[in-house]
């Protein structure tokens, strides 16, 4: 029976000694490098196991098929992601908090292009952005422009491992224009075309394998987090800004002018050309005859 009850002991030690995994699949974080990207993983992995008790290790994706694929199969428990990836691929997800940058959780992109010009230059050329799980055209076409542009306004839109790949290729002009968000250096001879709308940025999720009360103290240790400058820490946040994003992947309706009549122009056209007179009424017929009885 001792040897019962201490096998049991080690086999729940065991258990709690397994390292929860944190994966990171944020392509639009504009880190410096992949050796960057490997260290804040590592750095957010421990940290998210002292969390919860326990130990943790970080995984950094670089493909979209792969993150989806290790959270089908139960092996993260946290991940950093992408909010417009989450947008573009729907639940299953618990928002803990949101990653934080310049002091903010959300940032303008930018439509950038070898030389710089407008818009209007760019039609039929070849344009890249960060990975979105396979919906980056809608991503760049509605999310972000708006429907302005038709849907076969550039020649390809093509996804890019991350922000760092986007401006390299870029560079050596594997590419003629791209997305990217505000806040990275730009290569030489690459120039902001167009301002581009503010979106969340990463953000800190937890999956099925946590338990309520471990997603409660995670949320706790959150903001207590310390990273670098890409991703500085975290605040508390819900699901909402992702949703907002979700809602801007679908071609905006467009409606016509409402036929509202120039109220102005009308009577003017109507009194253009015309005389009018008041014709005078005689004053006794307003006058009340005596009354003789």
């Amino acid at each position: 029976m001792r040897w019962a009850i201490v096998a049991l002991a080690l086999a729940a030690a065991t258990a709690h000694a397994d390292p929860f995994t944190v994966g990171l699949y944020a392509p639009s974080a504009p880190f410096p490098s992949t050796s960057a990207r490997v260290e804040l993983a590592s750095r957010l992995g421990e940290q998210v196991g002292k969390a919860l008790g326990g130990s943790g290790t970080g995984k950094v994706f670089a493909r979209a098929s792969d993150f989806a694929a290790a959270v089908k199969r139960g092996e993260l428990a946290v991940a950093l992601v992408d909010a417009s990836y989450l947008a573009a691929v729907g639940g299953g997800y618990t928002v803990i908090a949101a990653g934080v940058r310049d002091d903010a959780t959300a940032h303008g992109w930018q439509l950038v292009a070898r030389g710089g010009g407008k818009l209007g230059a760019l039609r039929g050329k070849k344009l890249l952005v960060p990975g979105v799980g396979g919906r980056e055209t809608e991503f760049v076409l509605d999310v972000l422009l708006g429907g302005e542009v038709a849907r076969d306004y550039f020649a390809r839109i093509e996804p890019a491992p991350d922000t760092a790949s986007v401006l390299a290729a870029l560079a050596i002009g594997k590419a003629d224009a791209a997305v990217v968000p505000t806040g990275v250096e730009l290569p030489a001879g690459v120039q902001v075309v167009v301002a581009l709308p503010a979106l969340e940025g990463p953000v800190l999720v937890a999956y099925g394998p946590l338990s309520a009360a471990q997603r409660a103290a995670l949320a706790a240790a959150a903001p207590g987090f310390r990273g670098d400058a890409t991703i500085t820490g975290f605040r508390a946040s819900d699901a909402e800004p992702i949703h907002a994003i979700a809602r801007r992947f679908a071609p905006p309706v467009k409606r016509g002018p409402l036929a509202v009549p120039a109220i102005r122009l009308l009577v003017g056209d109507l009194v253009e050309g015309r005389t009018f007179a008041i014709e005078r009424t005689p004053a006794s017929v307003f006058a009340v005859a005596p009354d003789h009885h």
